[in-house]
């Protein structure tokens, strides 16, 4: 039988993305293999991009001591493992803040780094720093993610609401050496959009097929996997599995660096820049819209110095690719130097990713757009996990998390599915080309779908065990709890800010300006500072809400919505299957919560019945529904090939009249039965198992007469082996098997040249017959499947379910000496078989109680007529058995005794405590009833109704005093408190460390969270005025207080109060006519004013001006 392999089988399986807009420039040159030969000429390329400083910062903002200027090169690099941290990124048109967490998922517990010679390993070493983080944009939570790596400066990723940045260190070059001992060291950031593309040919590895028309009824609305295995292919192990569940997933992953990757980054910078973009690619697979829990773990990088003798890499990426795959699946589990490494999860890999700087095309030894290529569906196939990815920056990141996925089973968005297609969702990760409007920072519906059908139908199963990984515990301080809403308004608005509003300060914070006015900027407090509402007395920010106090700052884990209702049957007799789905969406996973575990979508039978006598095989109608749809450009009748050698649950059909049969769908319609002498059907694409009641996961079993949860009471077994003498050249028979008879079996005990033969009662041989021989294979007869089974060097097997409908004669054409032959069968039992038997009572068993009532039962058995022997219950009529017979017995009440309760728990957990129970006289009167009597009703000693317990020492605990008044009265103040260590009956007073320290209460508590009133202006009293006549000024003292009359300098400035004023003297007589008393007043300063302005003749100006006015 030739099986047809279409061109999406076998290497349709390839895949690739051509990232159009992150391809940096145009090749010069047909056989150039490094597109950019530095970072100069990477930068010329962009559109724009700026220069920054990074800036190891504080919770808020504020520079950190010894993080200012004169930073060394390396001092981004040399800071010690921290689990958080907060970096400042300042550019001309950019500012970031952000906060960031240390990604100890990344890396496997024995991770280790690898330099491959030629064929072999040369020198590895373990990887210490933990120095790659995730995180987001302070104060943007919920629309920004940041990946970034400080082993070497910062790398990675930073997503801005619709934009996405990259960052990496500059070059040092003897241009900037003197500025960045200066500074700090520089770093380039440039935007997604800015990368330049010149490569528009959209060619890739996957044949995208438009979805056929004419597409069968059931194929229609049908979730299918996007899997298309090699036709012919061994099936994978089979798994009950029943539910589609939600678990954590493990990709352990290798990741290989060709030589030129080695070459272009230096030895110095390749190991920190490689796990530089697998953390991007960890936090991508991280992104609750994949809709799984899947984990990246790297656990070993490989960095190739020298070419490998097997392994093959150059432009053609599908051969590159293929050389890879080989290559990485001969070292799985093995050191460079061919010893084998222990299965403990460090060493074995899930998935290898190739990067490697060649320009790679998909189809020909040349550069071209090709950015990356994987087998679809290859995950867990050690053969066929595995990528190629062209190394583009950071953005290798997206590649590498596209071509996993393909892995994974995804196609791209927009074909044969409706992501990115007009008017539907966009297309996201999994987008053929990646352009300016693609968010490669999430994935599609469809993306989540693939994924989803590929792990429940049990592919994923390599991914379920969990390798160890760098853990510790993580930061539980919030930002507000270090810096008060007054210190956030000083950080935003300088050090005369504080805040001005009280309401909802954690949605807004409202500061004073420099301008003195009350103004907001829409950024909330930090999560921490203290709040208060009209049912909260005292909480803390958390996402814009005010929530009581120490409530934990996390992300929120996603939780299971309603089940669906059971959706349509699949099957309107026969057993078919129906479904019920529920959503992570109650809520939704946020700010980096957990995806929900555990099921997602259920499976039960529905329509068990017997479908109709002469009704169509259900696969064969699969099958017909491709009579009408052109094959080749030719037009089959199609039937199911039943053959061996490919997956039970695939639509395998079978052209009629010729000799090939192809897949016509990767997985058949949910409850059509997995084999035809099986009740198992096909869900998802996988076979399950359903009991003999036809329930899907039941456990009911047919019995050894195949009557379902039967006792084997229906049938006999017969069995024994034939080794007669027999003459050659003729037909022989063996057996007779009767019909009604299951569980068939035919075999013989060595190999030879005879051959088995079934035949009826009549002359119809139906196997061998004529002295023809029949090709191995499945026969129907006699209203069962015979398998009939010829190995090489191995004896011949005849082999059948039943029941049969006929009585059958087993044979054997006799070539040679009879080696001997074994037979097995369970035939019904006849009606003699049952007629001489009857049924009997036992004896009265022993009464069950010896008082108050107790029962005894008189059982049925079958015994012979004949003999009286007992026989099994089948021999006897079953519809003449009489019912089990009872009666009541030992019925007196019993002597009274006492009755005891349970014991209470102890008073005390340690230094001698007391329990109790109750303790009464009864006397039981009947099975469910008994009486209490007196006490002296009893005559034994009445047991203790109390006993001690816990007498153990009482360990040193902590004791607390009272708390003190709160210092100072108002305003954000403390109280504190005496902790002592006690024993454990508080008589004495023991030194702190027998205490346990995490036990110890706190001995201090914020209080009085009311604010103080506002510093204000006092003013004294009015001076003396400066003039003795007329027009003068007065002063007075203004200070800007607090309430506890401290000085201040927050009043504000547009209240001040003034500190001098206008006052006016009354003056002395007028002067006299006598020239000697002609001066000017000597409390005026102005009588040159007076001359110049030609005041000296009015007559106020000219008498306090005489000696100046005199003469004018």
């Amino acid at each position: 039988m030739l099986a047809l392999v279409t061109m999406e089988t076998v290497w349709r399986t390839v895949a690739c993305i051509v990232i159009v807009a992150m391809v940096a420039t145009e090749v010069t040159g047909s056989q150039t293999t490094e597109r950019f030969k530095s970072q100069a000429e990477f930068l010329s390329s962009l559109d724009h991009y700026e220069i920054a400083i990074p800036v190891r910062v504080g919770p808020r903002g504020e520079v950190l001591s010894g993080a200012g200027r004169r930073r060394t090169r390396r001092s981004l690099e040399a800071e010690p493992m921290e689990r958080q941290l907060f970096y400042s990124v300042a550019a001309p048109r950019t500012n970031f803040l952000l906060n960031l967490t240390l990604h100890s998922g990344l890396l496997s517990d024995r991770f280790r780094v690898e330099y491959w010679k030629r064929g072999r390993l040369a020198w590895s070493h373990r990887y210490s720093p933990h120095c790659h983080y995730v995180g987001h944009i302070l104060q943007q939570h919920s629309s920004s993610k940041v990946a970034l790596s400080n082993c070497n400066g910062l790398q990675g990723v930073i997503v801005a609401g619709e934009e996405e940045y990259f960052i990496e260190p500059l070059t040092s070059t003897e241009n900037i050496t003197s500025f960045q001992e200066r500074e700090g060291r520089p770093h380039v950031v440039y935007k997604r959009s800015s990368l330049r593309h010149q490569h528009m040919d959209p060619s890739c590895g996957v044949i995208d097929e438009k979805p056929g028309k004419g597409r069968p009824w059931w194929l229609r609305n049908l979730k299918t996997s996007p899997l298309n295995p090699s036709t012919n292919q061994m099936p994978r192990g089979q798994l009950p599995l029943k539910r589609s569940v939600s678990t954590e997933r493990y990709v352990e992953t290798l990741v290989v660096a060709d030589k030129m990757m080695v070459g272009y980054h230096g030895r110095r910078d390749i190991e920190q820049y490689i796990l530089a973009v697998m953390n991007i690619v960890a936090k991508l697979f991280q992104d609750s819209s994949l809709g799984n829990a899947v984990n990246i773990v790297v656990t070993r990088l490989i960095l190739l110095t020298e070419d490998q003798p097997t392994l093959e890499i150059n432009h053609h990426a599908g051969k590159s690719l293929d050389s890879f795959c080989k290559w990485q699946k001969s070292i799985l589990n093995r050191n460079g130097n061919g010893n084998a490494i222990p299965d403990n999860g460090i060493a074995h890999h899930d998935t290898a990713v190739l990067i490697t700087r060649y320009d790679i095309c998909i189809y020909k030894n040349k550069p071209c757009g090709t950015l990356g290529l994987a087998p679809v569906g290859g995950m867990c196939e050690p053969e066929r996990s595995c990528s190629i990815n062209e190394d583009i920056g950071l953005a290798t990141a997206f590649t590498i998390a596209h071509e996993i996925g393909h892995t994974f089973g995804m196609n791209h968005d927009s074909v044969g599915n409706a992501c990115g297609s007009r008017g539907q969702e966009t297309a996201k990760l999994m987008a053929a080309h990646i352009t300016m409007k693609t968010n490669p920072f999430v994935w599609s519906a469809c993306s989540r779908d693939y994924i989803t059908n590929f792990l429940d139908s049990g592919m994923g199963i390599c991914l379920n065990n969990a390798p160890p990984r760098q853990e510790f515990i993580y930061p539980t301080s919030a930002p507000g709890q270090a810096y008060d809403a007054d210190e956030q308004c000083r950080f935003q608005y300088g050090v005369k800010s504080r805040q001005c509003k009280y309401g909802e300060v954690c949605s807004e914070l409202w500061c004073i300006s420099k301008s003195n006015r009350c103004i907001t900027s829409s950024i909330p407090a930090a999560e921490g500072t203290i709040c208060q509402t009209n049912t909260i007395d005292k909480g803390w920010c958390y996402k814009r809400e005010c929530v009581p106090f120490g409530t934990r700052p996390e992300g929120i884990n996603g939780g299971w919505g309603l089940w669906s209702p059971w959706g349509e049957c699949s099957r309107t007799c026969g057993g078919g299957v129906s479904s019920s789905i529920r959503h992570c969406d109650s809520p939704r996973p946020t700010i980096g919560g957990k995806y929900c575990l555990g099921e997602r979508k259920r499976f039960r039978s529905c329509n068990i019945d017997e479908c109709p006598a002469g009704s169509q095989d259900f696969r064969g109608l699969q099958c017909a529904d491709f009579d009408s749809v052109p094959f080749r450009g030719k037009y089959y009748t199609w039937k199911p090939y039943r053959g061996g050698g490919v997956k039970s649950c695939s639509l395998n059909c079978l052209a009629e009249g010729f000799n090939f049969y192809t897949e016509r769908a990767p997985a058949v319609v949910d409850g059509t039965p997995c084999r035809d002498d099986s009740l198992d059907v096909c869900v998802n694409g996988e076979c399950k198992h359903v009991g003999c009641d036809r329930i899907l996961g039941s456990d009911t079993r047919e019995d050894r007469c195949r009557v379902c949860g039967g006792d084997g009471g229906t049938c006999e077994v017969i069995e024994g082996v034939f080794n007669d003498s027999l003459p050659e050249g003729d037909y022989e028979e063996v057996v007779q098997i009767p019909k009604g008879s299951v569980h068939i079996s035919i075999q013989e005990l060595n190999v030879s040249l005879n051959y088995l033969v079934l035949k009826d009662e009549g002359d119809q041989y139906f196997i061998n017959g004529k002295l023809t021989i029949d090709s191995p294979r499945r026969f129907d007869i006699a209203g069962t499947i015979f398998h009939y089974r010829r190995p090489v060097d191995e004896p011949e097997t005849l082999e059948a379910l039943g029941p049969t409908n006929i009585s059958i004669v087993v044979m054997v054409l006799v070539r040679e000496e009879n080696q001997g032959i074994r037979y097995r069968f369970n035939p019904p039992f006849s009606r003699e078989t049952l007629t001489g038997s009857v049924w009997h009572y036992t004896a009265w068993s022993r009464c069950s109680a010896i008082c108050a009532g107790g029962i005894q039962t008189q059982q049925v058995f079958c015994k012979k007529q004949g003999d009286h022997s007992v026989v099994l219950n089948h021999y006897c009529e079953q519809k003449s058995k009489p019912k089990e017979k009872k009666r009541t017995c030992n019925s007196e009440p019993c002597p009274p005794a006492w009755t005891l309760g349970s014991w209470s728990e102890c008073s005390r957990s340690c230094n001698g405590g007391v329990r109790t129970r109750e303790v009464l006289c009864k006397s039981k009167i009947s099975p469910t009833e008994e009486k209490t009597l007196d006490d002296g009703a009893c005559l034994s000693p009445r047991p203790p109704l109390t006993e001690p317990c816990n007498n153990q020492t009482c360990p040193p605990e902590w004791a607390a005093l009272d708390w003190s008044e709160c210092t100072p009265s108002c305003g954000p103040g403390f109280r504190h408190r005496i902790i002592l260590c006690k024993s454990g009956d508080h008589s004495i007073t023991l030194p702190a460390p027998r205490c346990p320290d995490e036990d110890k209460p706190s001995t201090s508590m914020r209080c009085n969270v009311q604010r103080c009133p506002p510093p204000h202006w006092a003013a004294g009293e009015w001076g003396e005025c400066s003039a003795k006549c007329g027009l003068g000024q007065q002063m007075r003292s203004v200070q800007c207080l607090t309430y506890t009359g401290q000085p201040s300098s927050e009043c504000p400035e547009a209240l001040q109060p003034a500190g001098m004023q206008q006052c006016e003297s009354k003056c002395n007589p007028g002067p006299t006519d006598n020239p000697e008393e002609c001066k000017d007043v000597n409390t005026v300063a102005y009588c040159p004013l007076v001359l110049k302005f030609r005041f000296c003749s009015r007559p106020y100006f000219r008498q306090m001006c005489c000696k100046t006015c005199q003469g004018h």
